[in-house]
């Protein structure tokens, strides 16, 4: 008879280490079994992939860096990364977009940690980390090779390396930490300027809160003034290299009808963002039951605060209808697989109806959401649980110092943006990572210690949305791909083809090396002005697809095409004849059948 002993507690500290890194490992892999779901295969850009792509292809072939005139960021390491990709598996899309998975799958892992170093607790900090990954706005750009992704990756690093240093328990490891978090996001950020903000602004306020220790104060200056003149030589760098589009901004001061368009549009944005946090905004409503009537009065006084700058911004007459198209199947989301649902699905009335719909009721949810945090924030004591959070984590004192001014500071950015040039939704990805801290954080603090399992179910909602529409986007352009290659199997060059936008402007610089853009400064003289058409005035009929319209209205970014043929949603778009069968793909949300029609197109005549 063999007799077993055990040791208390001997096995504790590992078995308490796997369940707290458990979610951690667990977001990830869901993200990467999504990827085999969804079957993002399509050989054709994206939004503004292609330009990406196209620079890590030059890049692996030739081992420099060259710009093709399309867009802002710098790109840096991610570049190299799938350059990486594709020295590794060959050139393809596919292959490239792989990388930014891999990416997200880091992103996501390390997000699901800061919030537990920021105070939440594991059960909170996943949900608040899976509300973030599966929202409509984050979901779609990773099967991409947007750069969006890397942006939200370096600023992550940067926030948890801040949690680390302000955390740690010798002043050697918090100078390490600080120290690599000034270093590592100014090697970062060169994918995406924006994330420059974490060493700008919160390496800063680390080493304010870390002021009592000279070794750290000093050793993180010296970091930070060292990351300081990286980030101005990756600028300087920047600017003089040939075909690349800088950012001005605006010049022209700011006039009453500026100020009505950057109020409205800031309105707005703070409604997406709601939206967005939904999953965890909504649980506030469950606090119902402690209201008092100090927190009615804020009630009211929040729809007040909502209702009256939204009718002088917009309008009475048109409040209703701003409202309703406010949601994720409005125009106003751009550059996600949801935009792209409100021109498809838009095509049935019956389907329309069921949009328009879900619009309002998504509208009302996200407002009763706002009101309700609103109105908690005045709740009695009943409310005020304050909660001993871990000792590895951070006091909201500490949160609000690290993440508060670098919000400040990226919300003054956006604004620039919004009054200098087109304002992208997927710009908001820092300020939702920080709102979805905040609001898990207080909830956990002051209404339950855990979120409820409604959350749950709002995630697998808005998760299946984006899982779908993904799907369909990708299947959208596998048949744009297919149209194309049926036109040129027939002997057409790829230059005598139009649409999507995507496949004119990879065509672009496969021929010319360059888009041409107006803003392109180095070389001078490299932007040409193309001669008007008659094609280009005459083709927006009323039911025209916005992707339709787009391929042809801005052929002057891609002198190279000279179209005879052209691939779109509707046969008769600018006078155009089906001159071959059409191409089916099918998509899981309705109508699950859609088709593309190669035409051909009426004489394209210059005046």
């Amino acid at each position: 008879m063999r007799v077993r002993i055990s040791f208390p507690g001997r096995n504790q500290p590992l078995r308490a280490a796997v369940k707290n890194f458990l979610p951690a490992i667990v977001c990830p892999l869901t993200l990467l079994a999504c990827y085999f779901v969804i079957q993002p295969y399509a050989e054709i850009g994206i939004i503004d992939d292609w330009s990406y792509i196209k620079t890590a292809q030059v890049l692996a072939q030739t081992g420099h860096i060259a710009y093709n005139g399309w867009g802002s960021p710098m790109l840096g390491w991610q570049i190299y990364f799938g350059a990486l990709f594709i020295k590794l598996f060959g050139f393809s899309f596919t292959a490239v977009r792989f990388c930014t998975v891999i990416e997200a799958m880091a992103s996501t892992s390390l997000l699901q940690r800061t919030f537990v170093r920021a105070g939440l607790n594991s059960w909170n900090a996943t949900l608040a980390t899976l509300t973030f990954v599966f929202s409509p706005l984050y979901f779609p750009l990773v099967f991409t090779f947007m750069n969006d992704v890397s942006g939200v990756l370096c600023i992550v690093v940067c926030l948890y390396m801040c949690l680390r240093a302000l955390q740690a328990r010798s002043e050697h490891a918090a100078t390490l930490w600080v120290v690599l978090a000034a270093l590592v996001n100014a090697l970062g950020g060169t994918t995406r300027q924006i994330a420059w903000l974490g060493l700008l602004v919160m390496v800063p306020c680390t080493l304010w809160l870390l002021r009592k220790s000279r070794r750290v104060l000093v050793a993180g200056c010296i970091s930070w003034v060292v990351g300081v003149g990286i980030v101005a030589a990756a600028m300087c760098w920047f600017s003089r290299q040939p075909y690349t589009i800088p950012v001005s901004l605006p010049s022209g001061g700011m006039h009453a009808e500026a100020l009505r368009i950057l109020g409205r549009t800031c309105l707005r944005t703070i409604e997406y963002l709601a939206l967005l946090a939904l999953p965890v905004l909504l649980m506030f409503a469950g606090s119902f039951r402690s209201w008092n009537r100090r927190a009615g009065v804020a009630f009211a006084a929040g729809i007040l605060c909502f209702a009256v700058p939204g009718i002088a911004l917009v309008g009475a007459d048109k409040l209703h209808y701003w409202l309703a198209s406010f949601p994720i199947l409005s125009d106003y989301i751009t550059d996600t697989a949801f935009g792209r649902l409100s021109t498809i699905t838009a095509r049935g009335s019956h389907i329309a109806i069921a949009r328009d719909s879900l619009g309002e009721l998504l509208t009302l949810a996200t407002l009763l959401g706002i009101l309700s945090l609103v109105a908690c924030l005045f709740t009695g004591a009943r409310g005020q649980l304050r909660r001993k959070s871990a000792a590895t984590a951070s006091s909201w004192q500490e949160t609000w110092i690290v993440a508060g001014p670098f919000s400040a500071a990226t919300i003054a950015l956006l604004m620039l943006i919004m009054v200098s040039f087109a304002f992208n939704d997927r710009y908001l990805l820092p300020l939702l990572v920080v709102l979805l801290l905040i609001l898990a954080r207080y909830y956990q603090d002051r209404v339950k210690a855990k979120l409820p399992l409604a959350c749950v179910l709002l995630i697998a909602i808005f998760g299946g949305f984006s899982i779908a529409a993904t799907h369909d986007k990708f299947a959208l352009y596998r048949g744009f791909a297919t149209a194309a290659g049926e036109i040129e199997s027939h002997g057409v060059p790829a230059t005598a083809i139009a649409g999507p936008w995507e496949f004119e402007s990879w065509t672009q610089i496969e021929k010319a090396g360059y888009i041409n853009a107006p803003g392109t400064r180095v070389p001078a003289g490299a932007y040409v002005p193309p001669a008007a058409s008659s094609l280009l005035e005459d083709c927006e009929p009323p039911s025209a697809d916005f992707m339709d319209v787009w391929s042809v209205k801005f052929l002057w970014l891609t002198p190279v095409i000279k179209p005879v043929y052209a691939t779109f949603l509707e046969p008769g778009v600018c006078g155009g004849q089906v001159a071959f069968p059409p191409v089916m793909y099918r998509t899981w949300i309705a109508p699950h059948t859609n088709w593309i029609y190669p035409v051909r197109l009426p004489p394209f005549l210059p005046h």
